[in-house]
């Protein structure tokens, strides 16, 4: 075989596509092929004729990489050589591609042709786009051998970013090492065991265990494949992971919440926020059980509670805990309690679940018998308790409202009356001071619609004087 002939066969043979190229004057297609080689026809999917049509798309340059291509051709006429990668349209698919671009010059002359060399890069584009993807991901990726936990392996061949930075090594210093050594001796024996038993096995992994960190353990949820090679043999392992610390303190501080919650003596109802007013049971403790049904739902179910919840909707939002006095059913023996409302917040602004907490206030039972005056000596104190206006406010209008059957309305004034009150009109007013339940002096302006006792009267006076005082 001669040499010219050994030359032709060689360049036939390459796997990288080889090409001579001359240049033309159409802007759209700059370049012709002259000769190109079987892998060409590859990468391409156009036959070698096809090629030599002028109107051939493999040739054409697409309009965003058109400036691209006339710095390169200038660069080329200039006897320099260039290399670029570029993906390009073939019959049926488009192909990553490392171009090398040649001049060549006969006798000192001008560039009228290169040599174009194309490498598929496809495979190698993947590769990096997915060892990026991989680097940058919250989850902690490895891939390990397929050697035994006996035989001193999984050992380690890749670990990204993640997982690194969770053992407190380099990526470097992590490849390797044997994947069981990270895992902490705290982990219970027996699920420590099975991880060794399946690993031992070729068995896939899914388990919630420790793994060791300079700072301390850190709890994980690994699970690993297998990979296969040619004919069903494993050829290595791939492991995946999250760094689970925070879900599984939350879990241990949600069983403690549990344990203090049922053994309280007020009642305590835990709900899902599904929308505003919309609520999901999620937890009772057990004094809340001894009732017919939580506080709450029973206020949502009548259209003037309702309305004092809505009013508290928007503080809750906002992850504000609210106060509100409410009168119990008659079956109820507590008459009076203090539903206290607390959100928990998913970090989002919103909250995700609310916690009622009902206290109710130590009062005799409303009979014949009962003190009216302690009661609302009781009131008084508890309505001063709470820490914001609003609510202080919105605690004397339901007194009034379920104890006297009475209205109010609040009004700025400039009287300086204490209370009046006119029994044979049924109604009166009391002038509250600046700072217990108004940013200024206001009026609270009331009627009755029925009669009402001497001593009940006198109660009512005690109540709004004693919200009156400043002290």
């Amino acid at each position: 075989m001669q040499l010219v002939d050994l030359l032709d066969f060689a360049i036939e043979q390459a796997n990288d596509g080889i090409a001579i190229m001359r240049f033309t004057e159409d802007r759209d297609v700059p370049i012709r092929i002259v000769y190109a080689n079987r892998t060409i026809e590859r990468l391409s999917g156009y036959s070698r004729q096809e090629l030599l049509d002028p109107s051939n798309p493999f040739l054409q340059v697409q309009p965003q990489n058109r400036a691209r291509y006339e710095e390169l051709f200038v660069e080329i006429r200039a006897g320099r050589s260039v290399r670029f990668e570029i993906e390009l349209g073939g019959r049926d698919r488009s192909t990553w591609t490392e171009i090398r671009w040649s001049p060549l010059r006969y006798h000192d002359g001008e560039v009228t042709h290169y040599v174009a060399v194309l490498r598929d890069i496809s495979e190698l584009r993947r590769r990096s786009l997915f060892q990026s993807i991989l680097s940058e991901t919250s989850d902690f990726i490895v891939t390990a051998d397929a050697s035994r936990p006996s035989e001193g392996g999984p050992r380690i061949t890749y670990a990204n970013r993640a997982f690194a930075a969770l053992v407190g090594l380099d990526a470097d210093d992590v490849v390797g090492r044997t994947l069981v050594e990270f895992f902490s001796p705290r982990n219970d024996r027996t699920l420590f065991a099975n991880v060794l038993s399946r690993l031992e096995r070729h068995s896939d992994i899914s388990y919630e265990l420790l793994l060791t960190q300079a700072g301390g353990d850190r709890w994980i949820e690994l699970s690993g494949h297998q990979v296969h090679g040619e004919g069903g043999r494993i050829v290595s392992w791939f492991f995946i992971g999250k760094d689970i610390s925070l879900r599984k303190q939350a879990y241990m501080q949600t069983a403690q919440l549990m344990t203090a919650l049922d053994l309280a003596d007020e009642p305590i109802v835990i709900y899902n926020v599904i929308g505003p007013l919309e609520l999901e049971l999620q937890h009772m403790n057990t004094s809340a059980t001894e009732f017919d049904a939580p506080l709450i739902e029973k206020m949502l179910g009548v259209p003037a509670q309702r309305i004092r919840i809505e009013a508290a909707w928007n503080a809750l939002e906002k992850c504000e805990s609210v106060r509100r006095l409410v009168r119990t059913p008659p079956n109820d023996p507590r008459r009076w309690v203090t539903l206290e409302i607390r959100p928990m917040h998913s970090g989002k602004g919103n909250a995700s679940s609310i916690i009622a907490i009902e206290h109710g206030l130590r009062l005799a039972p409303h009979d014949r018998r009962s003190d009216d005056i302690a009661t609302m000596l009781a009131l008084s104190r508890e309505i001063r308790s709470y820490p914001d206006v609003e609510a202080r406010r919105d605690a004397l209008a339901e007194v009034l409202r379920e104890e006297w059957g009475a209205t109010a309305v609040f009004s700025a004034t400039r009287r300086g009356e204490d209370v009046v009150l006119r029994a044979m009109e049924r109604s009166g007013y009391a002038v509250m001071p600046q700072g217990l339940l108004f940013d200024r002096s206001v009026a609270v302006d009331f009627s009755w619609p029925g009669t009402i006792a001497p001593r009940r009267l006198t109660a009512l006076r005690i109540l709004l004087e004693t919200l009156a005082r400043a002290d």
